[in-house]
Order: structure tokens, then sequence, then C-alpha cells
């Protein structure tokens, strides 16, 4: 055999392995790409069948358990989670923080999608109740002399529903922050729904859970405390006096 012939065999039989191994590592990488497709499904087939199952416990239980802090947290961790105190408010510019018949402890406070919930203590089996962010927004009050951060959630109209005091000021921003940015989510699902778009939403099964639970949970909020009639003409005045000429 010559030179040239042995170089020509050599040359055919690279080519061959190449080409050999080309084949090969295409179907690792398709068998390996099929693996992670088929574990992936697993786990999303897994984590339904766990709010499925949470779901029923809670249905069962007319909303008392089954919608404990961890499941509502899901794997990914809420957007808010910290301790405050929270009590419902009494209307316009009422600043009525510490007031009598105030609840003074500290909730955990947990936001999840546009809503947040509110547990009286990390092992509850379900929250004490639940609050729809769309269309509300926070507002920053003085802080007092002890350092603790006054927050009131107000309507756009500025009838303020809630107050809150957080024991740090860096928390209530966090809060405050979360709760923007979830509130905008609530209202732009309500504009996508009423187009008839609401297929096109895509929610993690933590979310959609949490917004089964949202559904129930709203029921159970404190009643909103009726202004004396006495106190509604004194914020009248009070409005009129700080209205510019």
């Amino acid at each position: 055999m010559t030179d040239d012939n042995k170089s020509d065999d050599d040359n055919n039989t690279n080519r061959k392995s190449s080409v050999a191994f080309a084949i090969d590592e295409s179907e690792e990488v398709s068998y390996r790409k099929s693996r992670q497709t088929k574990r992936a499904s697993k786990r999303s087939s897994l984590r339904s069948s766990f709010f499925r199952l949470r779901s029923l416990s809670f249905r069962r239980s007319d909303g008392d358990r089954g919608a404990d802090i961890d499941t509502l947290r899901g794997t990914q961790g809420p957007d808010f989670e910290g301790y405050a105190v929270i009590n419902r408010g009494g209307g316009f510019g009422c600043g009525c923080f510490g007031g009598s018949g105030k609840n003074k402890q500290e909730q955990i406070l947990l936001i999840k999608g546009p809503y947040l919930f509110v547990f009286a203590k990390e092992s509850d089996p379900s929250p004490t109740y639940a609050i729809e962010l769309a269309h509300l927004k926070t507002v920053m009050q003085q802080s007092s002399s002890g350092g603790v951060q006054h927050m009131t959630i107000e309507t756009s109209l500025g009838d303020v529903e809630w107050e809150l005091a957080f024991q740090k000021q860096d928390i209530a921003k966090k809060f405050a922050h979360a709760f923007k940015q979830q509130a905008a989510v609530g209202e732009a699902e309500e504009i996508r729904k009423k187009l008839g778009h609401e297929d096109l939403l895509q929610k993690r099964s933590s979310v959609k859970y949490a917004e089964t639970v949202a559904t129930k949970k709203c029921e159970n909020q404190p009643e909103k405390k009726e202004i004396p009639e006495r106190g509604v003409e004194e914020m009248e005045r009070e409005v009129e006096m700080m209205a510019p000429y």
C-alpha cells in the first residue's frame, strides 16, 4: 500500500469516528433533555396534587384549615412576609393609632400575589382573614417617638381602610414596595379578564391556590368602624379649611 492510499484510509476512519461520536453525543443530549422534561412534569404533577389535597381540606373545613403559612409561601416564597400590628381603619383621615379597642398584638402579614394574608401566629392552619390589594395604596405616617413606623392602607379617594404599625421603618418600606407591585398586578389582571384574555394569565400553582384561599378569607375581614356623625362633620370642616383658595 502506498503512503497516499494509507493516508486516505486514515482520513476515512477519522471521519467515520467523528460521525459516530456526533450521533452518540446528540442522542445523549436528547436523552438528558427528555429526562429533565419528565422530572419537571413530575414535579409539576406533584405540586398540583399537593394543592388539590390542600384545597379539599380547605373546602371541607369551611376555610379553617388547609392554608397554613408554609403552604401559602409556596416553593418560591411570598412577595412579602413580616410582623406588624394591623387594625381596621375608621374612614377618611382617621389617625386613630393606639386608640381604645385597638388590637396591639403583632400579626404575621404575608403578601402572595395580589392579596395580603393576616395570621395571628405561625402555627395557624389558616389565615384569620385576607385583603385584596387592587385599587388600594399604602401611605406612610409620622413615626412615633419609639421609632415605630405607622402606615395606612387607603383607597384612591383617601378613605382609610387599614392602620398598621411596624417596629422598623425598613420593614415598612419593603411591605409598601411589595404592596404597590402586587396591587398593580391585581389591577392588570382585572383588565385582562374584562377584555376576555383570562386564558393568557400564567400563574404558579401556589399563586392560584392563594387566590382561592383569599376569595374565602376576604369575607372574614373585621367590619369597618362607623364614624360618629359628629366626627364626620369635624372631618368635613378640616377638609374645607385645608382646601386651597
